[in-house]
């Protein structure tokens, strides 16, 4: 009989990697995958009678190990309760593929779909960003809102969530939790109007704003949208943007919905977009004040090898995860 697989909880990987860890160990798998150093396939999906069962194995070259991520998501469970994303991840030495350990995927996942946004952030957005607006309000906002703080100055987030309950109890929760002022906004434009970032954290199939709203300078970042079916970002704002970042064309191509639209739309072209692990350090800093510039993230499975390979680093003695 072989021991019991540690389980790396929530509460233990929350105490053990600060958010600015996770955000310079996704930018490290982003610039993997720039240099062709990814080695993951595209995630496979299975339609469920109310969502979608993910499988995600994730390899990079050199890496300490592999991951492999099972992840559904039931955009129903917001009326029950119960979180949108649901996630286990397994983690295998690279060496002898043993298991190392399981790791809550949710949490796992809410961290490095965070940093994800604070590393474009940090690498795209205005130095003097100060105003946040966050659109969303289930599982994923926290992180976002903990990664872009990580990333630039903010001083105010205003959140929207189509639920008034639902916004008005995580902008008290994360007044409390980031010390800033974070306020519950009546109506996206509200929120998008006075916004230097935004942040879109929905499972919508249609545009959560106008990219009308948008003030000249902001920067966007949309992860919710993972599937063709989804259009989070209206399509009008990769016609108006300076710079549209993706975490992989392949992926891009394949899975962003609001993409895909701004493509059939004349708005977009597959040439334009910039992987954002090839994006200058210093960027930001000689970027146009008044650029418009957008990151859309489907989500990489090489996010989930970097961020595992950091909790099981950070709660694992090494002896344990190395052979």
């Amino acid at each position: 009989m072989t021991d019991a697989l540690p389980f790396l909880d929530a509460d233990a990987i929350r105490a053990a990697v600060p958010i600015d860890d996770m955000l310079d160990a996704v930018e490290a798998a982003y610039r993997d995958v720039a240099a062709g150093r990814d080695r993951s396939p595209i995630r496979s999906r299975v339609a469920l009678d109310e969502g979608d069962l993910l499988l995600m194995p994730g390899v990079r070259e050199g890496g300490a190990g592999s991951s492999v991520k099972l992840v559904t998501v039931m955009p129903g469970n917001a009326g029950r309760g119960l979180p949108t994303v649901q996630a286990v991840v397994a983690w295998f030495d690279a060496k002898t593929g043993r298991p190392v350990a399981l790791i809550d995927g949710a949490t796992l996942t809410a961290m490095r779909t965070g940093a994800a946004s604070g590393v474009a952030t940090r690498l795209l957005a205005r130095p003097d960003a100060r105003t946040l607006a966050m659109i969303g309000a289930g599982g994923q906002a926290e992180w976002q809102v903990r990664a872009i703080l990580a990333a630039r100055p903010i001083e105010r987030v205003l959140v929207h969530a189509r639920t008034p309950d639902a916004r008005e109890a995580f902008a008290s929760r994360m007044a409390e939790t980031v010390g800033i002022e974070v306020r519950a906004a009546a109506t996206a434009e509200e929120a998008v109007r006075e916004a230097d970032v935004v942040a879109c954290a929905t499972t919508s199939s249609t545009p959560v704003f106008e990219a009308t709203w948008l003030r000249p300078g902001t920067h966007v970042n949309g992860v919710g949208a993972f599937t063709l079916g989804m259009v989070e970002l209206p399509p009008a704002l990769f016609g108006i943007a300076s710079l549209v970042a993706v975490d992989s064309r392949s992926a891009a191509m394949e899975e962003a919905g609001d993409l895909v639209a701004a493509f059939e739309q004349g708005s977009a072209a597959e040439q334009d977009l910039v992987e954002i692990g090839s994006v200058g350090r210093d960027w930001a800093d000689g970027r146009d004040p008044n650029a418009i510039t957008v990151f859309k993230s489907v989500g990489l499975a090489i996010q989930d090898v970097a961020a595992a390979e950091l909790i099981v680093g950070r709660l694992l003695p090494a002896e344990q995860h190395r052979d």
